[in-house]
């Protein structure tokens, strides 16, 4: 208890990292609300983000997607499901694809960040 005090009292807490990881650390800090900052590194290569990455020379949305869906809510709703819902395996191109990441995608080249 005394360390959840010493939070309270942090004026700001920065968060650096990516995978899964961070996306954890942020939702169990997210009471900290708007004195929370992630940086997130967007350097994977992997799964659906690498397929995006080859194709469009985009940054690794996946552990942002990651990152935003962790701190949108505790409870299972509409815009989170979406966001991890991931293609069936007899999606053609859109394979095993992210809709997060592609709408993260899109968002960027609409040039709508979104931060």
């Amino acid at each position: 208890m005394q360390s959840v005090n010493a939070l309270f009292k942090c004026r700001r807490i920065a968060a650096i990292g990516g995978g899964h990881g961070l996306g954890r650390v942020m939702a169990s800090l997210g009471f900290m609300k708007g004195r929370l900052a992630g940086i997130v590194a967007t350097t994977d290569d992997g799964g659906s983000t690498g397929r995006l990455r080859e194709a469009s020379g985009c940054i690794a949305w996946g552990d942002l997607r990651n990152c935003i869906n962790q701190l949108c809510s505790d409870s299972p709703n509409l815009a989170r499901i979406l966001f991890e819902y991931r293609f069936k395996e007899d999606s053609g191109d859109l394979t095993h694809h992210n809709l997060g990441n592609l709408i993260l995608l899109a968002m960027d080249q609409m040039c709508v960040r979104p931060m």
